[in-house]
């Protein structure tokens, strides 16, 4: 793999975070949780990439993997009102 390639993987993933942001995990039933990720920049894309990377951190953490059950987003206002995006999971494994 070339150097240039290798940083892109590695920076990139950085830069779409950067300006995102994760809030807290719910529990919503047994087995279900909910995350909510936003994005002052990067648009839904960033909200939702800040919810599922949180969601799939926080299976991990319980040796388990994530499994996206639904998802909801809502477009924000730049300068005014960040986007959106509520993701549901289950941490199955």
């Amino acid at each position: 793999m070339k150097p240039h390639r290798l940083y892109l993987g590695f920076f990139l993933p950085v830069l779409l975070s950067a300006c995102s942001s994760g809030g807290a995990i719910q529990q919503l039933d047994r087995d279900t949780y909910m995350v909510t990720g936003q994005s002052r920049l990067n648009g839904n894309d960033g909200a939702a990439a800040s919810a599922v990377l949180n969601a799939d951190a926080y299976c991990k953490e319980r040796g388990k993997r994530m499994q996206l059950t639904g998802a909801e987003t809502s477009d924000g206002v730049f300068g005014v009102r960040p986007s959106r995006s509520v993701v549901m999971f289950r941490c199955v494994g």
